[in-house]
């Protein structure tokens, strides 16, 4: 295990830490390419790094609170 400068903010991480704990970039022993580039690219939003399932889990989990949401009003409007 070795320190070496991050790649986007400069500070000293492990070769085996997943990112930065400053600023959250990737670290150096995260796999490229394939499908975790899209994910890369989706999770830079306001400059933090979330995976694809994570993405995948925000994006279900607002569906189901506005389907909520739609059945009660719904049902209050109903009755």
């Amino acid at each position: 295990m070795a320190l070496i400068p991050c790649a986007a903010c400069g500070h000293k991480i492990s070769t085996e830490a997943p990112a930065c704990p400053s600023c959250g970039h990737p670290g150096a022993n995260v796999p490229r390419g394939g499908r975790e580039g899209m994910a890369r690219i989706a999770g830079t939003v306001a400059g933090s790094y979330i995976s694809a399932q994570m993405l995948a889990s925000i994006i279900v989990g607002s569906v189901a609170i506005v389907s909520f949401a739609a059945i009660m009003i719904a049902m209050i409007l109903k009755g």
